[in-house]
């Protein structure tokens, strides 16, 4: 038995001790009169407040609490005299983490400590885990994204993030609505075509309708169909879903405002969001001064305005209006971007834009003046037709919303729409669809319209200077780290009820499936691997991260004493079709690529993508893989900056890269640590051979 499991243990018996002595182990109600904080300024006053005990010193006859609640914590002193030996006895089998009620008089301690004399206590909680006494946040973050409801209990600083949310979300609303008269409205989450921007979206079936459905990816061409029928002054603070990747700063689900006003333009929406967000500062801060990163950033003050192509020639030395077509294809080679979706000026520009100029926006600035192509919803450029009046706001090197003056014209929507289609026929997945009944609600017409969308995570992560977006969301979307079977008669292993119903009996372990070799195709020799991994793969790069990961793979086997030649090739193969088919991966590989070769390897392969493919790892070889991918990819990265590479490499220094999401940021740390869960290790234990390996 674990020493987890020996806690708990001992836990059960003492809530079934309380029980044996008539205790009501999880009451109904009590009567909270008052509050911790207000309890702590009624020195000399009987009080009657509850919490949760978060410390218990015992002395003899007398025990002292801490208590807490949402608002503060105290200390409590209970008396054998004043509450009798049978209640004061009770104590014992009370713990950190359970749940108290006390009434008694507010004092102040020898010490000079504010505390509740208890007359009663009443008991109002077990807590069958014990809680942290400390939360490493730099060393346990994926473990606190996890268990967030504990994260929040003991890490203050987590807590104060997110308190900081909820007064952000509810003085925008006080501002929209108070100051400008905006009114909140609603819009639909599942939709029959998605739209508003451009981005993948989520794909689901309504078993009702028998119809697909998708989950909006943005709210706005609902949000117009209200300001057709009447409206003038909208937002929606909106939940939305883009099934893209997951990073520092993006995570699938997330939420941003989008606010409308009709008969205004892009200055009037520039004017109101950088009004609400220096609102937004003096609430938090009571100044006008934000720290963004290291840098300090005061919002006070208009802030400037600079077009796309002032801030290009400004900030990148690009006279962009001057450029012919092959010298703009010169820059995008030199600066190593590829469009998606085809080539067109526009998309070069904006891409050149984002590549080069953005970073260098620290102080707030107003970016205006967008292509059209890169703008399907806003309106064309009053002076300069192959624009659109566009803005974006830029913070600390980081766009914080994105607006626009809106189109207004059904017939120049559908243009522009039409134009999108053919994006998505030359292969951009993020291009917008065609929606007619949004065109038809145009058709009814629309007044002079000014629009705005707005990343309330960005903002939040902005307004606290945490540059995690998980930070800043209660509970971000991460990889399940085992499958979830709905309606299986086992929904957890470990289940403490069952604990309690058997008497806290040891569950037993699944066994670790072992994978060998599947009889049903035959292995390829090595030099046929390498041969077709070379005729899919030419990035120098990704050639040494796959030789990489089959050396980790194969140096496991050996340890294991498993095939050696089957997890080398496994692992040399497990991003075949990365390089020619991203947005196919491992899908090509396995379904196309890889059919003469072992099912074993192949489920491997499909395993360490189970992002995309559904399917978790479960044998060695697909635990194995999972957890050696990332990792390699980022010791590497730490090589490259090391004079001697791995030949003196510490596990510490890969560690504190770890921690850095900024160094080698498209490194998955999330997978990382679920590598380590999967296979057993430490991280110490993992990086340290993996050195050895690549050391080698």
């Amino acid at each position: 038995m674990s020493r987890l499991d020996e806690t708990i243990q001992a836990k059960i018996q003492k809530r079934q001790s309380l029980e044996g002595q008539g205790i009501t182990i999880h009451p109904y109600s009590f009567d909270k009169v008052d509050t911790i904080l207000q309890s702590r300024n009624k020195i000399g006053q009987k009080v009657s407040t509850a919490g949760r005990i978060k410390a218990i010193r015992t002395h003899g006859k007398v025990s002292f609490l801490d208590l807490q609640d949402n608002s503060a914590m105290i200390q409590v002193m209970i008396r054998q005299q004043e509450v009798g030996d049978d209640n004061f006895s009770l104590l014992t089998s009370i713990d950190a983490g359970d749940f108290l009620g006390v009434s008694g008089e507010v004092m102040t301690s020898k010490t000079g400590e504010i505390t509740i004399l208890t007359s009663q206590f009443t008991f109002l909680g077990k807590s069958l885990r014990p809680l942290p006494t400390q939360w490493n946040a730099a060393d346990d973050k994926e473990v606190r994204f996890r268990k967030r409801f504990v994260d929040m209990l003991v890490n203050q600083q987590a807590k104060h993030v997110l308190d900081t949310r909820w007064l952000i979300e509810k003085e925008i609303r006080r501002f929209l609505q108070d100051k400008y008269d905006f009114v909140e409205v609603e819009t639909p989450i599942l939709q029959a075509l998605y739209g508003g921007t451009n981005a993948k979206p989520f794909h689901t079936h309504m078993n009702a309708l028998d119809s697909d459905f998708y989950l909006r990816i943005a709210p706005e061409l609902y949000l117009k169909r209200l300001i057709v029928g009447g409206y003038e002054r909208i937002f929606e603070i909106a939940r939305n879903f883009r099934n893209e990747g997951v990073d520092q700063t993006h995570q699938p689900e997330f939420t941003m405002i989008e606010w409308y006003q009709a008969y205004a333009d892009y200055h009037t929406m520039m004017d109101t969001a950088e009004e609400l967000v220096k609102h937004l500062v003096e609430k938090i801060y009571a100044n006008s001064m934000i720290m963004v990163n290291d840098q300090q950033v005061d919002v006070a003050g208009p802030w400037p305005r600079m077009t796309m192509i002032e801030a290009l020639q400004t900030f990148a030395q690009i006279d962009f209006e001057k450029l012919t077509q092959d010298q703009i294809q010169q820059q995008l080679v030199t600066n190593q971007i590829e469009l998606t979706g085809g080539y067109s000026r526009g998309k070069a520009m904006f891409a050149l834009f984002d590549k080069l100029v953005t970073r260098h926006l620290i102080q707030p600035t107003w970016i205006t003046d967008y292509p059209r192509a890169v703008s399907p919803l806003a309106k064309k450029h009053r002076l300069f037709p192959e624009l659109a009046e566009r803005f974006e706001g830029y913070i600390g090197g980081k766009e914080l919303c994105d607006g626009w003056s809106e189109i207004t014209d059904p017939l120049d929507q559908r243009k522009i729409f039409e134009g999108e289609q053919q994006n998505m026929r030359s292969g951009d997945s993020e291009a917008h669809p065609l929606d007619e009944d949004f065109l038809e609600a145009m058709e009814y017409g629309m007044p002079p319209l000014g629009g705005i969308g707005m990343g309330i995570d960005r903002l939040v992560m902005f307004l606290t200077n945490t540059w995690s977006i998980k930070e800043v969301i209660a509970f971000p979307t991460l990889r399940p780290l085992t499958p979830l079977h709905i309606g299986s008669s086992v929904l957890e292993k470990n289940s403490l009820s069952q604990k309690i119903e058997e008497g806290a009996k040891e569950d037993n372990l699944d066994q670790e499936i072992t994978a060998t070799t599947s009889s049903d195709t035959p292995l390829p020799s090595r030099e046929e691997s390498e041969k077709l991994l070379k005729q899919y793969v030419h990035n120098p790069a990704l050639l040494h991260h796959c030789y990489m990961v089959a050396q980790a793979m194969q140096a496991y086997a050996s340890t294991l004493g498993e095939d050696q030649e089957l997890w080398y090739q496994a692992g040399l193969l497990h991003d075949l079709d990365w390089e020619m088919y991203p947005d196919e991966h491992p899908h090509k590989a396995v379904n196309e690529l890889l059919n003469s070769y072992p099912s074993v390897l192949i489920a491997a392969i499909t395993a360490h993508a189970p992002g995309r493919t559904g399917k978790q790892p479960n044998t060695l070889i697909e635990k194995y893989l999972f957890a050696c991918d990332e990792i390699s990819g980022l010791m590497h990265a730490v090589s490259l900056m090391r004079p001697n590479g791995f030949a003196d490499m510490e596990v510490k220094s890969v560690k504190k890269k770890m921690k850095d999401k900024s160094f080698a940021a498209n490194v998955s740390r999330e997978d990382i640590q679920q590598g380590f869960e999967l296979i057993g290790k430490t991280p110490e234990e993992h990086i340290g051979f993996l050195i050895k390996v690549f050391q080698n």
